[in-house]
């Protein structure tokens, strides 16, 4: 039996609370300007809809993202790194060559990066994500049969001792999710920026 959700939805004119995702759902889809986000209890629901900010678990917390638009050939990627709730580290760019699966390209090389920096800080973390195949092709519960997703395999292999992983909700007003998706699509655009200067 699943446990019971509470969903919180955040609009202009007010806040709700609903306590399944089929009364959610129809509420939310396809609005603009709502944000929403689920919780295991109902006071953790009312104190994010009247802007109380979430402990952030202690340790260190990994947030990768990856980014990608059809005006460019390159995905973007970023990460940033949080201890125990604050920011002590980021980082950004855009894939060296033309994005084979659109934004998953960014995905894969953000918590490949993210790897990279944990390991030469000698530091173990918990890389929270939005993709779902993060996770799924690193752990070896999803065949990887893409390029891409092969190369993601290979390149994170030596550094999976030092992480666990989280699946966060896109776009549900996480703090550090948001930064992280704002960071993945400014390396898009400096991508966008580079190809222009080169073309000029």
């Amino acid at each position: 039996m699943s446990k019971q959700k509470f969903y919180a939805i955040k609009r202009p004119e007010g806040g709700q609370i609903v306590d399944s995702w089929e009364v959610c759902e129809p509420l939310v889809r396809g609005e603009k300007g709502i944000k929403f986000k689920s919780f295991s209890t109902k006071a953790e629901a009312e104190a994010w809809l009247n802007g109380s900010e979430a402990t952030e678990p202690d340790g260190i917390r990994v947030y990768v993202d990856g980014s990608f638009t059809p005006s460019c050939e390159k995905a973007g990627w970023a990460f940033v790194v949080i201890e125990n709730g604050k920011e002590i580290a980021r980082g950004s760019g855009f894939t060296a060559f033309p994005a084979e699966s659109r934004n998953i390209d960014g995905e894969c090389m953000a918590s490949y990066q993210a790897m990279r920096w944990l390991d030469l800080n000698d530091k173990y973390a918990t890389i929270c994500h939005d993709y779902e195949g993060i996770a799924r092709w690193a752990r070896g519960e999803w065949k990887a049969k893409s390029h891409i997703a092969m190369q993601y395999v290979a390149a994170v292999k030596p550094y999976l001792f030092r992480v666990k992983f989280e699946k966060v909700a896109a776009h549900t007003g996480v703090k550090w999710n948001e930064l992280v998706d704002s960071l993945a699509k400014e390396a898009v655009e400096k991508a966008k920026k580079v190809k222009e200067g080169k073309s000029a």
